[in-house]
């Protein structure tokens, strides 16, 4: 469905610009959120949103170009998806170290951000020819992209939208920054423990956004596990003379495992039956660009080989990002779910079940690599399709995104590894505790160690592909009504961060019944929240980074989201149409 301003070019240089900047700054706020929630929600239409209200800014009263927005929020949104693909996998580095007491090397930052950029480079380059089946013949609805694509198509895209954005955002800034001062870790309920129950509640106004994005299923089923993990079976476990430290691996072992068995039944469900329509445009394609496809994926085994990866297994890593894109990208665009970090472990544990059987070795370190190559690829891949669906839908060139896309991924994918070395250095002592506990990097580095309740992780992964097995064969309106995968990262993170959630998913489905007229408005203000959380949270790490203390840092972020709240509440209290009359 072409917009009657099609012609006009969305590729420009304030788009590009602006696509840069945005995706740093995703980048950066993303990468906290990941580690701080454990999930992290597409961010397209809050690109949308602040990629729309800079344009509208730098316009004055002239009209807004729709399809520069979409270029602009299409290459900003790519930081987010970046962000994702580091944060979900290298801090498992951290987490041996500090666990089980190795010496893994941290990778060098500028080798890492070279592997990470040829990562996203390969996926929007494999993204390319999966546009042609998955969006222009299958027609999958890839939701986020098509969520985006209504906002522009209505016009929706800055103004005082925009300034409820900063507004919220700031607002949400300054409460995380005096919560992290005042009250670290949370509050304790210190009367159930007699009987078993560790409840430590945090007040994160990022879990209620996250739980508000996520909706009622998920997030109910995140609830449910984490129910049962710690309010059943930790404290079943301790009566049985278990300590409170085993017990709790043993329920996150069991959680971990129900993770990784969702994501691979899934696969076995899904990909399976579809496998000629998933793979055949990557492998018969003729286009021009397909001769851009060898020379990155050599790019891709030699940047694998300095990292440290040996060639064999640089080659199948390769080979594993070819298939696994294809796959990352038909799910996204059916469920709106890529669990990026899965198709990493499974690439990963392939290689080194093969270099098992042929008698090599393949350290901890390259497989740590290998992973987060995958995952990188995978979620570029992913997102990539929203971005080719909006412009389908809207009307704006096929290539202009592809560019910016390209763009973006080298910007992001280079700056990645140091964002991750401001929060490694600004939050060592928060991280792999409850404050900060990267679900996924755990479930990384377990998968490539070895779990502490092996036979349990086990367990859980036979039940959880099983499940997801048995989902296929239920009739339509019976199947998801308990969503496994999140279920499993319940039982993993407890009760602290399931609450919060489950509240945001309650408030969603209060507005999905009482007041639908309300979703998007609630929906930014969401995306606001996790944003301004997310860069303020960013922003006081790397203060630490420099030598200044986190109480001082935090205290003059605070007052200069303050100050940036107040601004936002003054423009948004405007009447519409105020800012572009003074031009």
């Amino acid at each position: 469905m072409a917009h009657p301003d099609s012609e006009k070019p969305g590729f420009t240089l304030r788009a590009v610009l602006i696509a840069i900047g945005l995706s740093l700054f995703l980048l950066a706020s993303s990468t906290y959120i990941a580690i701080k929630l454990g999930a992290l929600p597409w961010p397209i239409v809050f690109s949308v949103i602040v990629s729309g209200g800079a344009l509208k800014i730098l316009n004055g009263s002239r009209k807004v170009n729709v399809h520069e927005v979409n270029v602009a929020q299409a290459g900003g949104s790519i930081g987010g998806l970046v962000a994702a693909g580091i944060a979900f996998t290298t801090p498992g580095i951290i987490f041996l170290n500090q666990s089980r007491g190795l010496e893994i090397a941290w990778p060098n930052p500028w080798l890492l951000g070279i592997l990470t950029a040829l990562a996203g480079l390969l996926g929007v380059l494999l993204s390319m020819p999966l546009k042609y089946t998955f969006i222009d013949r299958e027609q999958l609805p890839y939701p986020a992209g098509t969520a985006g694509a209504e906002l522009l198509k209505l016009g929706e895209t800055g103004g005082r939208r925009l300034w409820l954005i900063v507004m919220v955002g700031a607002a949400a800034g300054v409460f995380a920054l005096l919560r992290d001062v005042f009250f670290p870790a949370g509050f304790t309920l210190a009367a159930l423990t007699a009987a078993g129950i560790y409840l430590t509640l945090y007040p994160m106004p990022l879990a209620l956004a996250g739980g508000y994005i996520l909706g009622p299923r998920a997030s109910l089923s995140w609830l449910g596990g984490a129910a049962i993990g710690w309010m059943a079976l930790i404290p079943t476990l301790i009566q049985t003379g278990l300590e409170f430290a085993s017990a709790k691996s043993f329920a996150q072992n069991l959680g971990m495992g129900m993770v990784l068995g969702s994501g691979i039944g899934f696969l076995a469900s899904y990909v399976l039956p579809r496998a000629g329509a998933i793979f055949a445009p990557i492998f018969k394609s003729r286009k021009r660009f397909a001769r851009l496809l060898p020379l990155f994926s050599a790019l891709g085994a030699a940047a694998l080989l300095l990292s440290g990866v040996p060639l064999p297994a640089a080659l199948l890593a390769v080979l594993g990002v070819w298939m696994m894109v294809a796959v990352a990208a038909r799910m996204t665009g059916e469920t709106n779910i890529d669990p990026l970090e899965q198709f990493g472990i499974f690439v990963g544990l392939a290689i080194a079940f093969i270099y098992q059987a042929a008698s090599l070795e393949l350290s901890m370190y390259a497989s740590f690599m290998i992973v987060t190559f995958v995952s990188v690829a995978c979620a570029i891949a992913g997102d990539a399709g929203h971005d080719y669906k909006s412009a389908d839908i809207v009307g704006t060139r096929f290539f202009d995104v592809v560019k910016v896309d390209l763009i973006a991924v080298i910007f992001a994918g280079l700056a990645a590894p140091f964002v991750m070395e401001t929060i490694r250095s600004g939050f060592g002592k928060e991280l792999f505790t409850p404050a900060m506990p990267a679900p996924q990097a755990q479930l990384v580095a377990g998968s490539i160690f070895g779990f502490e309740y092996p036979r349990v992780f086990l367990a859980g992964f036979g039940i959880a592909f099983v499940l997801e097995i048995l989902n296929t064969f239920l009739p339509e309106r019976a199947r998801n009504r308990v969503l496994i995968m999140p279920l499993g990262i319940g039982l993993f993170l407890g009760m602290g961060l399931a609450i919060p959630i489950a509240l945001g998913s309650l408030v969603r489905a209060y507005i999905d019944k009482k007041h639908s007229h309300l979703y998007q408005t609630v929906l930014l203000i969401a995306a606001g929240v996790m944003g301004g959380e997310g860069i303020a949270g960013f922003s006081a790490g790397a203060l630490t980074t420099v030598g200044l203390s986190f109480r001082s840092g935090a205290f003059s972020l605070a007052g200069l989201s303050g100050f940036i709240c107040l601004i936002g509440l003054i423009f948004y209290l405007k009447k519409p149409g105020a800012v572009n009359r003074k031009g």
